[in-house]
């Protein structure tokens, strides 16, 4: 990989970075918490119960009913109903107090009053404390900072010697969740869909005394069990502090229900007078009574939406989640920490796939990881949990796509600076090259002044010491060559900033120059001979100053080359009629072969291999190689082939100097 250490724990770090910061920003969208609404609405339609408890049963009050049969609601007529419920062999009664009732209206009436309107459901609560829950309605837990609870002090017993409650308020007060947002959700943590077990509360005497109460189905469940002498499951179940998905039986009507006007009959007394005495005995016996209102308009009803998309009232949606805990099939809702966990493992996980992706293995990856958190979804729900699905599938596709773009450009970055490293490197190379070849070139041009020209000045002198007749134009013409030759030696050293130059032919491989040098001779009409050619590139050491030298040389060799065949064996010169140029390597030993199928004088072209000018060069290329040699052969079918062979030197890495 191109990145570092370092570089793979910052790039782990954003990739949970951006799952938290996108998880965040996703629950604030309302479209992706109601297409989680409705993806959890349709697996509790899924999974729906079959039968609801028959120990169930709700007393439906409508207030058009009421007022054909000339029925007075007031609180004398709901500790009368409650009564007769009680003596008919109801195990617990849920009662829903009208929303005025909740405190006692001392501002409205004088306090004799006031007690004498309460002093019947006071008497049914002192009386029956052990069966009754009163419902006391609440704002979503959740969504509240400072929750407050209400207590019915004008509806509890108080001792006013002690100054204290016979019956403690968290015995017989149990607290519903209800918001007006419920009956069109657009989240799963709205009351529609989620409830608390048990809740900590302010109490609205005493702001800053806390004080625990259980929900109305948990504090129901505690009293039927006790009435029933049943495995107790309150005391579990009051452990659990997250909410609970509420486990919908059906539709509004699913739980077995009685109208008011089938219970009680007309009388000018207000009160509830039983119809049918056995035939209620039978209907409600051992059963827990929920009492409510179920009119859709009421604003006593506190009508939800429901999964199925009908409005269910309160009354029924306690019903439902006392059910599930009956039956203890309700479902759990993870605490917001165990489900950021998640988001940040799938993050890191899209991260990990993300760096080490190769081509469509990215999309296995990610498929994977999508496949594996559904797969855990349903096996959590099989177990009673509730895992949310649209929410971190949105997150960790958006944070893939981000650290996705991240990675090309922070590659690219990497490449770049690569490159840049890269081309500093290969100028290091190419200048200690230049220098090199300098060196050399110099060396060559003063060994040619030194044993040439010199040489031939030193006999003239020789000459004129020793000699006493000489030929004085003679000499004359002998020492003006002499000096011509000199000069021209010397001025070959103007033309050397010209060789001190690397050849950008070569610079992508040798293997391209000579087929870049080949088409330009071919398409410029100077090389007119077929051209066959088996050219391999070399695994050059790129980096590596003796091989930019070297490569310059066998490129000079095998011009020196390719110049005699166009000379002396091409077309009027001489005979051939194809050229054939090799490359090729083994191991680091390489081969470059210039062959033409005509005849061509050695002795002239390359100086009989014994000496001359074109011999002299291939020599010394040969000689600077490393393990270089090379040779010209005539073979039995006329072909003249000139073959040099060398050896690559080492590779350098980026990190050498």
């Amino acid at each position: 990989m191109l990145w570092s250490k370092s570089s793979q724990i910052k790039f782990l770090s954003l990739g949970i970075t951006c799952s938290v910061f996108y998880n965040f920003i996703f629950y604030q969208i309302p479209v992706v918490q109601k297409l989680e609404l409705q993806l959890q609405d349709t697996f509790l339609r899924l999974n729906q119960p079959k039968t609801p408890p028959p120990e169930i049963i709700l007393v439906k009050i409508q207030p058009k009913d009421l007022a054909n049969q000339k029925l007075s609601l007031g609180r004398l007529f709901y500790a009368d109903l409650v009564e007769h419920l009680l003596e008919a062999g109801a195990s617990v009664v849920v009662l829903n107090l009208h929303n005025d009732w909740e405190k006692s209206p001392e501002l409205e009436y004088p306090i004799k009053i006031t007690e004498t309107i309460n002093k019947p459901l006071k008497n049914l609560v002192k009386n029956h404390s052990q069966q009754i829950v009163l419902v006391t309605r609440t704002n979503s837990i959740t969504n509240s900072k400072k929750p407050k609870f209400f207590i019915y002090n004008h509806l509890i017993p108080f001792d006013s010697e002690r100054l204290q409650p016979l019956i403690q308020p968290e015995t017989i007060q149990g607290f519903f969740e209800y918001e007006p947002e419920a009956e069109a959700p657009t989240h799963l943590s709205s009351t529609a869909r989620s409830s608390h077990l048990v809740g900590r509360f302010f109490l609205s005497e005493k702001i800053d005394e806390i004080q625990t109460f259980k929900s109305v189905p948990l504090l129901a469940l505690e009293k039927w069990e006790h009435q029933q002498q049943k495995v107790q499951l309150y005391s579990r179940l009051a452990k659990i502090t997250t909410p609970v998905e509420i486990k919908f039986w059906g539709k509004s009507g699913t739980f077995p229900f009685l109208e008011l006007t089938s219970i009680c009959q007309p009388n000018k007394d207000k009160k509830c007078l039983v119809v049918s005495p056995q035939k209620l005995s039978q209907q409600v016996r051992n059963k827990v009574v929920f009492i409510g209102f179920v009119e859709a308009n009421n604003i006593q009803t506190m009508a939800m939406l429901s999964p199925f998309g009908d409005s269910m009232a309160g009354v029924e949606i306690q019903a439902n989640i006392m059910a599930s805990l009956m039956t203890d099939s309700f479902l759990q809702i993870p605490s917001q920490w165990v489900e950021l966990i998640i988001v940040i493992l799938g993050g890191f996980l899209i991260s990990i796939g993300i760096y080490n992706y190769q081509n469509w293995r990215l999309l296995f990856i990610v498929f994977a990881i999508f496949s594996g958190y559904l797969g855990l979804c349903l096996i959590v729900w099989k177990y009673k949990w509730i895992l949310l699905i649209i929410q971190p599938l949105f997150v960790w596709t958006v944070t893939g796509i981000s650290i996705f773009i991240y990675l090309i450009f922070g590659r690219q970055k990497e490449v770049i600076a690569l490159q840049n490293y890269q081309i500093t490197q290969l100028k290091a190379a190419e200048q200690e090259a230049i220098l090199s070849r300098t060196r050399k070139i110099l060396n060559r041009i003063a060994a040619d002044i030194h044993d040439g020209a010199l040489q031939e000045l030193k006999l003239v002198m020789d000459k004129i010491e020793l000699e006493s007749n000489l030929d004085i134009d003679l000499i004359l013409d002998k020492l003006t060559a002499l000096g011509q030759e000199i000069r021209d030696k010397l001025s070959n050293i103007r033309d050397l900033t010209e060789k001190m130059a690397m050849n950008p032919i070569l610079q992508k491989g040798l293997d391209i120059g000579i087929k870049t040098t080949l088409e330009e001779l071919e398409s410029s009409g100077k090389l007119t001979l077929k051209v066959i050619t088996e050219i391999q590139p070399l695994q050059e050491p790129q980096f590596n100053s003796i091989w930019i030298e070297h490569r310059e040389e066998i490129y000079r060799f095998f011009r020196e080359a390719l110049n005699n065949v166009i000379q002396h064996a091409q077309l009027p010169h001489g005979t051939a009629t194809q050229v054939f140029v090799s490359l090729e390597q083994k191991g680091d030993k390489c081969t470059l072969v210039i062959a033409n199928d005509g005849v061509i004088s050695t002795s002239t072209i390359y100086g009989s291999k014994k000496g001359g000018y074109g011999t002299k060069i291939m020599d010394t290329i040969a000689d600077e190689l490393i393990n270089g040699v090379w040779e010209i052969s005539t073979l039995p079918h006329e072909e003249v082939r000139v073959t040099l062979n060398w050896h690559l030197p080492p590779k350098k890495t980026l990190t050498d100097n």
